[in-house]
């Protein structure tokens, strides 16, 4: 019964185009992760670090945007998507191959301007990023104001 309710609800909810239509789908597991301390991994190494700070500009307290950085050791495809509090799609940051990352993250970061897929500035509330590389995948949350 209970995976009938949840079945209602996604297609209620809608789908992507790309039939992504939960973070399980795109991302088979996870840990959670805080993102938000850069320096808890080196510099380099064979593990994979991912670190994210919110961006506020000068002249304001509001956080515009959220960075994602990361270390790859070698090349690797890389998906960064960001899921709404109800699990639903919200924007894919990033599905690509990614080389090494030569320093200590990629340049340029990886930028959320709290825009869904087509735009849109999105709601504030709760938010969760994923973060895939091989078997590596984190996640984190965040709270979009």
């Amino acid at each position: 019964m209970r995976l009938l309710i949840l079945l209602a609800v996604a297609a209620l909810a809608g789908c992507s185009s790309d039939e992504v239509h939960s973070p399980l789908d795109f991302f088979p597991s996870g840990e959670r992760a805080s993102w938000s301390d850069c320096q808890k991994f080196g510099l380099s190494g064979s593990g994979i670090g991912v670190c994210a700070a919110f961006v506020t500009p000068p002249s304001s307290t509001v956080p515009t945007a959220y960075s994602i950085s990361f270390y790859l050791p070698s090349a690797g495809h890389v998906r960064i998507a960001v899921f709404d509090s109800h699990a639903a799609l919200v924007k894919v940051l990033l599905d690509r191959d990614e080389p090494g990352t030569i320093g200590p993250y990629r340049v340029p970061p990886i930028v959320w301007n709290f825009t869904d897929s087509q735009g849109q500035r999105v709601a504030a509330g709760a938010y969760r990023c994923y973060f895939a590389s091989g078997d590596f995948v984190s996640f984190s949350d965040l709270e979009v104001p």
